[in-house]
């Protein structure tokens, strides 16, 4: 038995410090590592089922070939074979660009971009362009700011207001939740703005829960009580903003009693945030990536960032506009090989079904689905699976048989974190850290590295080469060595990015055209958008009509033990409710003769879901939610209720614009 110290791989906030115990061969528990610098020993149910799904007897340890509808267990040289006969068929009759990758970051670690290498190396594929996760927040700060930035979460304690926008920390980030402690012991008001109820220790000293998708509309009105009060920086204004005057004159037109009446809220609601915000400096604002998920989810968080300019709360300790940050860029070597790619094509990620189906010279042949479930995380489930079925050949690299993986024609086991090596980092924090190899896979699984090495070598893609993981992280950290970052280091304990300042545009240098925060940008302009952060009404209901038919809003929120569809094959219930839990006020239930526990159908014009109702106040009375991440298999999707439309900005995908009915089921 020993002990070794590892960190979580999930794409969440914290890359949580691991202490994995490994007996006869098996990690057999993980705890959180008091040594770990950011996460100082705690976890989340989440990492800990890291064990429970390396050992679980449903995972998949062969490569499995579906012919004639049935599937058979292979070896991998017959799946390299028929890999390597198809890809290579379809290369030949229609160009590599007949080949999609959809790839994004369900197991993070810089050697999962050997599958990126191996598409490149092929001679180029077509890949989907925007993001599923925080598309438009990126292209919002990166309009404002020149990029995103965000301060260390211990910056929180210097903080005397906290606005948390969208982000329910104890679901989605509970290492956050010290520094929210020590800051309101030290005298800070905590504000959530949010359609549903936001727990943190000690409760909130506010609580504004607006409409869906009028976020923007109660950001402006904001705005236009902070100037209408003084409350602005002027020297800040003066030497670090670029449009103040013409967003001044924008904001005018948001008085309270206005924004009331579009946000649902009240108006001296509306004031008392304003006051808390604008007088409390500093103040920090966490953005949460749902309340950019809506067609004008850019301008959203553009009008919220702009609260921080405006009273001088960026680059300030304390203060921020909280979102993500770009420290990792340029810090790596390329190992994904994009100068090996003789073409390139892209396909937008919020309507990507649809373009599969309509893309043309040449038209999808094959997908190789990497590190994603995307039948059931992308919008328009339906759309999504008639995609897949009129594709030739579907590649899967997964660790179950997902919705995904039971519509391809191969699939392979992949490996967990404990079974091979990586090195993880993200754009929520600092540090950067190694998964060591601490136990063999069993069976035949395989890293996702070592797989698209193996398949290189077998189909005689040279330029690929090396043909060794473990030297690929070799290249791709040696730029890194200056800054402290070396794989001996990171043998020790995690590194911090020195390019990361604790304090996001402490030195007022943003990289935008004028080196000053924009609330007028031209480059939005160039690009077809408005140049101030403006609001415009949620695209689903222009006139209203969708509305009386489909009353309610329907948000998918993430579940406090899954990460999107991981683990969601792990049964954890919901206040005792089998499958679906379909959440939704007294109010509306009542008006809709449900009780508590009934079974109930969530449906709009693209489809509909089965749950069971779950009745709580902690909603909007118009509001029904259903936690995202359950499989479409199991019954338990949501997305078949989503659909396909593009965001303002950034491609990213408005899964909270949707629109929905609750009826009792029989």
């Amino acid at each position: 038995m020993r002990e070794s110290r590892t960190v979580c791989t999930l794409d969440c906030h914290p890359h949580c410090g691991l202490l994995a115990t490994v007996e006869a061969g098996r990690v057999v528990r993980v705890k959180g590592d008091p040594r770990h610098p950011l996460t100082r020993g705690i976890t989340c149910g989440k990492a800990r089922r890291h064990v429970d799904r390396a050992s679980d007897p449903r995972r998949l340890l062969r490569p499995l070939e579906r012919r004639d509808g049935t599937w058979r267990a292979i070896t991998w040289e017959q799946a390299l074979d028929i890999m390597s006969e198809r890809l290579l068929g379809i290369r030949d009759e229609y160009g590599s660009l007949a080949v999609l990758h959809h790839d994004v970051s369900g197991s993070e670690g810089l050697l999962g971009n050997l599958s990126k290498r191996f598409c490149n190396a092929f001679g180029g594929v077509t890949t989907p362009e925007g993001d599923v996760c925080w598309g438009s927040g990126y292209a919002a700060q990166s309009y404002d700011f020149g990029e995103p930035g965000m301060h260390d979460w211990a910056d929180l304690e210097n903080s005397r207001c906290i606005i948390l926008w969208g982000r329910d920390p104890a679901v989605t980030q509970v290492h956050v939740l010290p520094h929210i402690m020590k800051a309101r012991a030290r005298g800070a008001r905590v504000v959530a703005i949010n359609p549903a109820a936001v727990h943190v220790p000690g409760g909130l000293d506010m609580h504004l829960a607006p409409r869906p998708g009028t976020d923007g509309a109660l950001a402006l009105s904001m705005a236009h009580q902070i100037v209408e009060d003084g409350m602005t920086d002027t020297g800040f204004l003066r030497d670090h903003v670029v449009g103040f005057e013409a967003f001044r004159d924008m904001v005018r037109e948001y008085p309270p009693e206005r924004a009331a009446r579009v946000c649902d809220v009240s108006a001296e609601g509306i004031r008392e945030a304003a006051r808390l915000y604008g007088e409390g400096r500093p103040s920090a604002i966490l953005l949460g990536y749902g309340l950019q998920r809506y067609a004008n989810g850019g301008q959203t968080v553009r009008a919220i960032d702009a609260l921080s300019a405006i009273t001088g709360n960026t680059g300030v300790p304390g203060g921020g506009a909280s979102y993500g940050h770009r420290g990792w860029k340029d810090v790596f070597g390329d190992i994904t090989g994009k100068s090996l790619a003789r073409g390139t094509r892209r396909l937008p990620w919020p309507r990507l079904a649809s373009a599969i189906m309509d893309a043309g010279d040449p038209p999808i042949k094959a997908i190789i689905v990497t590190r994603s479930n995307p039948v059931n995380q992308l919008a328009g489930t339906r759309r999504v699976i008639e995609a897949f079925r009129r594709v030739d050949f579907v590649v899967v690299v997964d660790f179950y048989m997902t919705c995904t993986a039971q519509l391809a024609d191969l699939v392979l086991p992949v490996a967990s974190l404990f079974e091979q090596e990586d090195v993880v980092f993200n754009s929520w924090n600092p540090y950067i850290a190694l998964a060591p190899k601490l136990v063999d896979p069993p069976g035949d699984a395989r890293s996702d590295a070592s797989i698209f090495c193996q398949l290189a070598r077998h189909m005689g893609l040279d330029r690929f080469g090396p043909f060794e993981p473990r030297r690929h992280l070799e290249e791709a950290l040696r730029p890194a060595a200056p800054l402290g970052i070396t794989l001996e280091a990171l043998e020790e304990g995690p590194v911090r990015n020195p390019r990361v300042s604790p304090v996001a545009w402490e030195d007022r240098c943003f990289p935008t055209p004028s080196g000053k925060y924009e609330l007028y940008s031209e480059r939005a302009l160039a690009g077809g958008l408005d140049p101030l952060p403006a609001y415009r009404a949620r695209s689903e209901d222009p006139d209203g009509a969708l509305g009386a038919r489909f009353p309610l809003h329907f948000m998918t929120s993430h579940r406090r033990e899954c990460l999107n569809s991981q683990f969601a094959n792990f049964p954890a219930g919901h206040r005792g409710c089998q499958g679906l839990a379909v959440e939704i006020h007294p109010v509306a239930a009542h008006a809709r003769g449900i009780h508590h526990g009934d079974p109930v159908r969530v449906f709009n014009d693209r489809g509909g879901i089965a749950g069971t109702a779950i009745l709580t106040p902690e909603l909007r009375e118009d509001v029904v939610r259903a936690r995202q991440g359950g499989w479409h298999q199991d019954g338990e999707g949501v997305n078949p209720l989503t659909g396909e439309q593009d965001s303002d900005m950034g491609l990213g995908v408005p899964y909270f614009d949707c629109l929905c009915q609750v009826k009792k089921a029989r």
